[in-house]
């Protein structure tokens, strides 16, 4: 009887173990040791809602769109990464003067940073970035005439850099941010300009054509001040 009464009590102690250790692991599973926030660019859906001069001044923006970060809870480290994109195609015709125009845009960023809890809705962070842009731009002009001319320009740039950062952000509630942030970027990189110009043949019969290419590679290089004027919707998960 002793032996049965001893095995129950082993038996319902390894239960209550494995129950304590499973609890225990569903929490760690629940309660992650790292908060992860997504942001979203604010500024045209406020300039949407509160315009009220009806103004046609172009909307301040940052060339992040959406924006991800991962921090640790106990010592605030974490990474950030930004992207954005801009994709544009226009076209125009007067009659005389056919005009094309394309834009092709990508921005990307990833960096380092150190979070702050300021108080219980207010939080700050400051780290390093590294950048990379790279633009591909198109514009074709084709002018009715007799000898009819089409012009093409085409402007490629691929630009690396970086530089400091900081972030404020204010808690709307436990899972919805509202921050904006402000960064010193110098970037440099190599673009080339390529124009070609296509045009008759003078006297030619049958008319046929002939094309110019002009190409320079200018090196450019930047430092931009980004001021903090630019707000992020951030969601926290």
């Amino acid at each position: 009887m002793r032996k049965i009464t001893l095995a129950v009590i082993l038996f319902i102690g390894c239960l209550n173990s494995s129950f304590a250790q499973s609890t225990d692991a569903a929490q760690v599973s629940k309660n992650p040791g790292y908060d992860q926030y997504i942001g979203v660019q604010l500024n045209g859906l406020i300039r949407q809602v509160f315009n009220f001069d009806n103004s046609t001044a172009s909307t301040v923006v940052s060339p992040y769109l959406l924006t991800y970060n991962i921090n640790s809870k106990r010592t605030g480290w974490g990474l950030r990464a930004g992207i954005g994109y801009n994709y544009s195609s226009t076209s125009s015709n007067d009659g005389i003067t056919a005009t094309t125009t394309k834009l092709n845009d990508l921005q990307l960023r990833i960096g380092v940073e150190k979070a702050f809890k300021l108080s219980d809705k207010w939080s700050a962070g400051a780290g390093i970035d590294l950048i990379y842009n790279t633009n591909n731009d198109n514009t074709s002009s084709t002018v009715s005439s007799s000898d009819t001319v089409t012009t093409t320009t085409r402007t490629v740039m691929a630009s690396y850099g970086g530089g400091p950062m900081g972030w404020l952000r204010y808690n709307i509630s436990e899972k919805i941010l509202i921050g904006t942030e402000a960064s010193f970027y110098y970037t440099t990189g190599k673009q080339k300009n390529t124009i070609d110009v296509t045009a008759p043949v003078p006297g030619s019969f049958p008319t046929y054509t002939t094309t110019t290419e002009t190409t320079t590679q200018p090196t450019i290089s930047n430092g931009t001040f980004n001021l903090p004027v630019v707000f992020y919707l951030t969601v926290k998960f």
